[in-house]
């Protein structure tokens, strides 16, 4: 069977490190979060043990990687970027039944990983210097990129292919080596990416990927051999990770939670405002750095509240596979702010006096929603996650 076949059953899952699977006793579980019966894979808790194997791998391979011709490892990215690519439906329903996208989404997003693998091929090639005349007579000043080293990504789970595709791919194109902790919820998008990465001939141990919970990721930000550290996820993670990074002067990048407002203006296309706001709430199971949380409009009150149940009762709410571009996972409903027959609420603010909010008032396998004005100026949506059982 290929490496990366279509995944139709629980699959146990192993570290990847130094170019080889490294067993371990599968002790968590990943399930379809719309639905809850199928356990998608099972994988070990990694620990500083694995982590250190991991680094000390990528450490090894770091010399022979940077020192390599940009078009060996341009050439490298280039073959990952076509095996993604010619595999985007098999990978893509993985991504579903583990991540909850509906199936196009997931599809869409593997293809979009693949894209990106090919595009950084490419910029392999053009790693620019400058030469700059100096102020002394007869000196010049010549400036060059240079690989770091060994870096590490933790990785959150609402992309699960495309956030590590966009933190390796650069990573390797410029000659350094990666140990990546993916997401609890998601590892069997990460082994499947792992898979691709071999596949297509990288050297043992410039990618290495170590699984388990928040353990593993707090090892590697505190290790002394990793040189660089990129962080997706939440701002009480990033925080940890922010200071643990900076206390031994490591390299440090992170992407955390955003709250995002959708304002409908007077003149506004409302058809379209209605549309974006759906689209923010509920497609790629609502958790996205641009995802609708906040809705306001000022004045087409009748025309939001006719527009706005419309709408929402066009689309289909059910399991991942099969589903279509209309269709919501289950798991959306656990996070989105918006919901079915969304309810109209004028709120008497003295900044915003005819603001109006899209409110619940039907939750299926949903948590609470919290309505909040910390003040006269600031209106706040907060949807609780649905916790499954």
């Amino acid at each position: 069977m290929n490496k990366v076949a279509a995944r139709t059953q629980t699959e146990d899952l192993s570290h990847y490190i130094g170019g080889a699977r490294v067993s371990a006793s599968p002790v968590h579980e990943s399930e379809n979060p719309s639905n809850t019966n199928e356990i998608v894979a099972r994988f070990p808790d990694g620990g500083k043990a694995d982590v250190d194997a991991a680094v000390e791998a990528a450490r090894k391979a770091f010399p022979a990687w940077s020192d390599a011709s940009p078009e060996v490892r341009s050439d490298c990215l280039d073959r990952v970027g076509e095996i993604i690519l010619r595999r985007r439906e098999e990978l893509g329903r993985l991504l579903s039944r583990e991540e909850g996208k509906t199936l196009p989404e997931g599809i869409g997003e593997v293809a979009r990983a693949g894209r990106i693998f090919k595009y950084f091929a490419g910029e392999a090639l053009r790693r620019h210097g400058q030469n700059l005349a100096s102020t002394r007579p007869g000196v010049d000043v010549m400036t060059s990129r240079e690989a770091i080293g060994v870096f590490g990504l933790i990785t959150p789970w609402n992309f699960p292919i495309a956030i590590p595709a966009w933190k390796s791919a650069p990573a390797l194109a410029f000659g350094n080596t990666v140990v990546i902790k993916p997401a609890g919820p998601t590892p069997a998008t990460a082994a499947a990416l792992a898979d691709c990465i071999y596949e297509a001939g990288a050297p043992a141990g410039v990618f290495n990927l170590v699984l388990g919970r928040g353990s593993v990721g707090d090892a590697i930000v505190k290790h002394p051999g990793v040189d660089g550290i990129s962080f997706t996820g939440s701002q009480a993670t990033g925080a940890k990770v922010g200071a643990a990074a900076m206390a031994r002067q490591a390299r440090v990048q992170m992407e955390m939670g955003g709250k995002n407002p959708l304002v409908v203006l007077d003149d506004a296309d409302l058809d379209r405002a209605v549309a974006c706001a759906l689209d923010g709430a509920f497609f790629a199971t609502a958790p996205r750095c641009t995802a609708s949380i906040r809705f306001a409009s000022f004045s087409q009150t009748e025309s939001v509240y006719q527009t706005s149940p419309f709408r929402t009762g066009g689309i289909n709410i059910g399991n991942d596979i099969p589903a279509t571009r209309k269709s919501i996972s289950t798991r959306s409903l656990g996070i989105a702010s918006f919901v079915l027959r969304a309810k109209l609420h004028t709120l008497n603010d003295p900044v915003m006096p005819s603001a109006l909010l899209i409110l619940p008032t039907s939750m299926p396998r949903c948590g609470n929603i919290l309505l909040t004005t910390p003040s006269a100026s600031h209106i706040a949506i907060r949807c609780e996650p649905f916790r499954y059982s």
